[in-house]
Parts: structure tokens; C-alpha cells; sequence
């Protein structure tokens, strides 16, 4: 017989090189389920907050840092105001920090708006006013605060004003803590009153939102006033000298700029009051600091001696009464 031979075909498994799967996709969907939480949380947002909440979320993330150790849990709501409202912790000026450094300006040549161009003295004149003012409204734009500082020319002085603004918030809502920014701006502001020897006010206002804290009777009165004293400290810290200060006030929410929307972020703010001579002068006179040289006690002196005289009394006490004569019915 013929033998027939069998040819066996014996196909092999094809190997793949990756036999174990990693974890990769783990990760990957991990953040996507991160993603998916943080859509979320944003639509939420957006449905439980009005304008107001929102412009103040904005704000706090535009000057809040992670590595600002006062700043503290910024979602404790413990004493907010309300559920976003961040940072209620009560005003600790001892938590100030006026160490921080002082950016530099640029150096003056005796021309334009710098602050060396400065000459030394009290600025009395609308002119030397006008000057001072430029000079502060440059100082604003080397911090890019154009927006949160705004100037006025008075017959009483110059009047500077920092204020709010949707991006940025000059202290924590329910706080005296100066946020970085705005320590900044007033760091770098400082320097010009080493140039000027006019006195200054400075007064602390808040909006019509009524501040409640838990763990004390605090209102806006006591707000804004530690609010003032804060900015105080920052600028003698960048320099000012501390005579400079005639007067710290805090006006709650007595002198509102948005009296149609009392709650509006340019309510709260600092106003600085550059006086003049005479002005400072009616100030210190209505305190009754005891000066012989101030106003008021001039007026009075200058009053007294152009009083009328009666005709009679001037007689009298003219012409000296004979000793053997009858003594007028008025000297008995």
C-alpha cells in the first residue's frame, strides 16, 4: 500500500505585547468626572446667587491667594454674612502686615507727575492742587488702580478716594484686613506725604449692609472705623509720616456716593482728605484743641473789642465822681 503522509497545520496564538491593561483610563475618567463636578457646581451657582453674590465670588478670586496664610478657610461660612459670602472673620488689626515690600516707582527729574517732582510744602493754591492730584492719579496707574481711585479738587482740599470695584475688594466682607492689592496701592501712595506737610482726615465708609458677627455686638460704625485705622497703619508703614494725620473717622453707611443702589461696591471705601491751612485750622478750631492763634478765638477777641459802649457808662466811668458828692442810684 502507498503511504500517505498527514500534514498537520498548528496555527499560534497571536501574543499582544501589552497583556496586562494599566490604569490609565482610571485617571482619565477621574477627570472627567472632576470636570463633570466642577460644570456642576458653576450651574448651581449661577442659579442660587444673584448679581451682587456673584460680582463678590469674582472679586474674593481675583485677590484671594493660597498662599496668604491670614486669609484663612476661605469656604468657612461660619460667620458670613451668608453661604457665599467668604472670609467673616471678625476685624483683627493685629493680623496687618506692614512689612510688605514697597514696589518702586520711577525716578523723578524734577518735570512731569512723579512724586520727587514734588517741591516741599503745603499746597494751598487750586494750582499746587491740581498738581498734587496728577501726581495721584499716576501713582494709580503704575498699579494698574486706575479704576479704584478716583480724585477731587475742593475749595477745602484734595480729596482721594479708594473704592471698590466688581473686580477688585479693598477688605474681606465683614473684615479690616486689606486685601494684597489695595495694601499695595496704598503702600505706594504713602510716599507722597513725605513731600506735603498738609494735614489729613481719613474716613472709612461701608454700604448699607448691615454687619452682624456672631461673637460680638459689632456694627458698621465700629467697621468702618477700624477700617480708617487700617489704612492708617499701611500708610505710615509705606512712609507718611504719623503727624500727617489730623483726624480717623468712620461714617458707616451715612455718606453713600450710590444713594439709588445703597449696597452698590462703590459705597465701601477709604476717602483721603489732603486740607488745606485754613481748613485744618476750622477742623482743629471745632475741637477745641486750646490754640490762642486758631480762628475762632480771634473772631471772639476781635468781637468783644468792637462791642457798642452806652453813652452814660462811658461818662461815668470817665469822669471820676467827687468824693463829697452823692454816689448815682447804680453804685449803691
Amino acid at each position: 500500500m502507498q503511504k500517505t503522509e498527514h500534514i498537520v497545520f498548528k496555527r499560534a496564538a497571536k501574543r499582544h505585547s501589552n497583556e496586562h491593561h494599566g490604569g490609565a483610563w482610571k485617571v482619565a475618567f477621574a477627570d472627567f468626572m472632576i470636570a463633570l463636578m466642577a460644570l456642576f457646581l458653576v450651574l448651581w451657582l449661577m442659579q442660587v446667587v444673584d448679581q451682587q453674590e456673584r460680582k463678590a465670588i469674582v472679586a474674593y478670586v481675583n485677590s484671594a491667594s493660597v498662599f496668604d496664610e491670614g486669609a484663612g478657610n476661605p469656604f468657612d461660612t461660619a460667620n458670613s454674612l451668608s453661604p457665599i459670602d467668604f472670609g467673616g472673620e471678625a476685624a483683627d488689626l493685629s493680623s496687618h502686615n506692614a512689612a510688605m515690600t514697597i514696589k518702586s516707582f520711577f525716578d523723578g527729574n524734577g518735570d512731569g507727575p512723579e512724586r520727587d517732582a514734588l517741591i516741599p510744602g503745603s499746597f494751598e493754591t487750586q494750582a499746587q492742587l491740581a498738581v498734587l492730584a496728577s501726581v495721584v492719579e499716576e501713582t494709580a496707574k503704575q498699579v494698574s488702580a486706575q479704576g479704584n481711585i478716583s480724585v477731587d479738587i475742593t475749595p477745602q482740599g484734595l480729596r482721594i478716594i479708594l473704592q471698590d470695584d466688581f473686580k477688585q475688594n479693598m477688605f474681606h466682607r465683614g473684615s479690616a484686613n486689606l486685601t494684597p492689592f489695595f495694601e499695595d496701592v496704598l503702600l505706594n501712595i504713602a510716599p507722597i506725604f513725605k513731600q506735603i506737610s498738609n494735614s489729613l482726615i481719613i474716613s472709612g465708609h461701608t454700604d448699607a449692609t448691615q454687619f452682624k458677627s456672631k461673637f460680638s455686638r459689632s456694627t458698621n460704625w465700629e467697621l468702618s472705623s477700624s477700617r480708617a485705622n487700617v489704612a492708617r497703619q499701611t500708610l505710615i508703614a509705606g512712609g507718611m509720616p504719623s503727624n500727617r494725620v489730623l483726624q480717623v473717622a468712620g461714617m458707616a453707611e451715612r455718606a453713600l456716593l450710590n444713594k439709588q443702589s445703597p449696597d452698590a461696591s462703590e459705597n465701601r471705601r477709604i476717602e483721603l482728605f489732603i486740607l488745606t491751612t485754613p481748613a485744618a485750622n476750622i477742623v482743629d478750631a471745632l475741637f477745641g484743641t486750646g490754640n490762642p492763634d486758631n480762628i475762632l478765638d480771634k473772631a471772639r477777641s476781635k468781637a468783644q473789642f468792637n462791642q457798642p459802649v452806652i453813652r452814660s457808662d462811658f461818662i461815668n466811668h470817665a469822669q471820676p465822681t467827687p468824693s463829697n458828692s452823692p454816689q448815682p442810684l447804680s453804685h449803691l
